[in-house]
């Protein structure tokens, strides 16, 4: 049978500090190897809560996404803008031709016709809007 005394001295060799400290180093070890990124995103946008860095990083992404946009809008107009130089380059040069050929012949009005054969491109007639009226009540409306 034990006495009293000796069940004391086991309570005082508890590992309750023991344990509480290594429960301390376990969790600074495991909040460390999972806020790596937010160490990081602090390391370059400075120390910031996460919704301040995450706005940053959207407003980043915007910016980024609209420059690439107007890349790309850029080379579209850039390629169409070469493309319309090529056809035109090879209308002056059939215009040339016909009117050479014209010419050769001595028929001054295929000439002329040759010459002005490029398009011409004419705005849609706009029709003005009808004149304002004043304001009137129907038959079945009244004030009264």
């Amino acid at each position: 049978m034990k006495k009293p005394d000796m069940l004391l001295t086991e309570i005082e060799r508890s590992i309750f500090a023991k344990a509480l400290v290594i429960s301390i180093i376990a969790h600074i070890v495991l909040l460390a190897s999972t806020s790596t990124s937010l160490f990081a995103d602090w390391a370059k946008y400075g120390v910031h809560s996460p919704s301040y860095i995450n706005a940053i990083k959207s407003k980043e992404n915007k910016e980024a996404e609209d420059a690439r946009r107007k890349a790309e809008l850029e080379a579209k107009a850039t390629a169409a803008a070469e493309e319309k130089e090529k056809k035109d380059a090879a209308k002056i040069a059939e215009n040339a031709k016909a009117v050479s050929k014209a010419d050769a012949k001595g028929d001054a009005a295929k000439a002329a016709k040759a010459s002005s054969k490029e398009e011409t491109v004419t705005p849609p007639e706009i029709e003005p809007l009808p004149p304002k009226k004043e304001f009137q009540l129907g038959d079945d409306l009244s004030l009264d």
